[in-house]
């Protein structure tokens, strides 16, 4: 039980402290991890498991299309629009059809698209400028 409570407090730490990049990249690094366990249930015909993995992966992709900033992220914000559409229509047919293939596209996108934030937060400070605005405003793209 301390293990476990010293990991959510190490979770919670990483949170509170993360640039509004990081936070991104937690984000789809959480994501990539639901949605492989969402294919582990699917193998294993843990069919509710799967359901539960896949809701919170559809969740966060939700969550990170809301917060995209139309209006100063251009072409880029329109671009992940369309593509974090496409992977919530992917995932949707997914958890219909039972189909693991369908999830791991969409894994082996968020992970494409995770490899370039996760460059941008190890990039310079500022890098922030113009994208992420702050923990409390919309992500710019």
């Amino acid at each position: 039980m301390l293990a476990t409570q010293q990991i959510q407090s190490y979770r919670q730490n990483q949170v509170q402290h993360a640039s509004p990049v990081e936070l991104v990249v937690l984000l789809y690094d959480k994501a990539i991890l639901l949605l492989k366990t969402a294919a582990a249930h699917l193998h294993d015909r843990r069919v509710r498991e799967k359901c539960q993995a896949l809701c919170q992966a559809v969740d966060i992709i939700t969550e990170l299309q809301a917060v995209l900033d139309k209006d100063r992220g251009g072409e880029i914000a329109a671009k992940l629009n369309a593509l974090y559409t496409y992977m919530l229509e992917r995932l949707t047919r997914a958890n219909q059809e039972n189909d693991d293939r369908l999830i791991l596209e969409v894994v082996r996108l968020l992970e494409e698209l995770q490899q370039g934030w996760r460059g941008l937060a190890q990039s310079s400070p500022s890098a922030d400028r113009g994208l992420p605005v702050g923990r409390s405003q919309p992500v710019t793209a």
